[in-house]
């Protein structure tokens, strides 16, 4: 089987559910964060042997690490609303975060993204970062500097690195493609440079065209969870491609 791990609430991922169900990727299983939490019954063992899970879920389905093929990743969060105003809730939130990393660490490749200490579907971090690795990758760059008058993106609760109002696109990086607007070679090639550097196959990658950068490309944000809707059906096929060579591969 396959699995599709994400929020009830994730349009962009449940379009790509059905999409990737109507390229023949079956059985898709369709998991959603809420359904992990609520009426569910877990089994996790760490030995030398390795690592495994088990969860039941309130439907019925068993979901194994050891039937999987592959996974597409969008969880960001424990959703632990049905716990709220215990008196233990930090503690209870804390254990969630750790079995939830550690569960999801036994998934098996290809899985777009994995979990790292940073994230649960690929590290968030902060916009100094990105503008580093960015241009450790090849990327143009805006020069990026912090002061308590920096302007917020309210709608994401950060700091931009270009002006707010800037036109800006997004590309989306899956393995060795970039699906979105046309690139120049060497632009899509650092692109590729960034997602590999952040170990984050499936990335969205934000970028303007600035005056003030000779009319370039330049780096603009990065992300683990685009709005996959972007990439369109091209981005549908690469994925399910991907996704299926694995099963072959595994039953060769």
């Amino acid at each position: 089987m396959w699995l599709m791990i994400c929020s009830a609430q994730d349009e962009s991922a449940l379009w790509a559910y059905y999409g990737l169900r109507a390229r023949g990727l079956n059985p898709l299983e369709l998991v959603t964060a809420e359904m992990l939490t609520t009426s569910a019954r877990w089994e996790h063992t760490v030995g030398v042997d390795g690592a495994n899970f088990t969860v039941t879920l309130a439907d019925g389905r068993v979901i194994n690490n050891r039937r999987i093929n592959g996974v597409v990743n969008r969880l960001t969060h424990v959703p632990l609303h049905h716990l709220a105003g215990a008196s233990d809730f930090e503690y209870a939130q804390q254990e969630y975060t750790a079995l939830f990393m550690s569960w999801l660490k036994t998934l098996p490749t290809p899985i777009f993204n994995g979990v790292q200490s940073q994230g649960l579907s690929g590290a968030w971090r902060h916009v100094s970062e990105w503008v580093w690795m960015a241009a450790q990758s090849g990327l143009p760059t805006a020069t990026y500097t912090q002061t308590s008058h920096d302007e917020i993106d309210e709608t994401r609760q950060m700091r931009t690195i270009v002006p707010q109002g800037t036109p800006t696109t997004m590309v989306i990086t899956l393995g060795n493609h970039v699906f979105g607007p046309s690139l120049p070679p060497h632009i899509s090639d650092a692109c590729k440079a960034l997602a590999r550097l952040a170990q984050t196959p499936l990335l969205g990658i934000e970028l303007t065209v600035g005056q003030s950068h000779g009319d370039r490309w330049t780096f603009a944000g990065a992300t683990s969870m685009p709005d996959l809707r972007l990439g369109g059906e091209p981005l549908l096929n690469e994925l399910a491609r991907q996704l299926y060579v694995n099963q072959r591969r595994s039953n060769s």
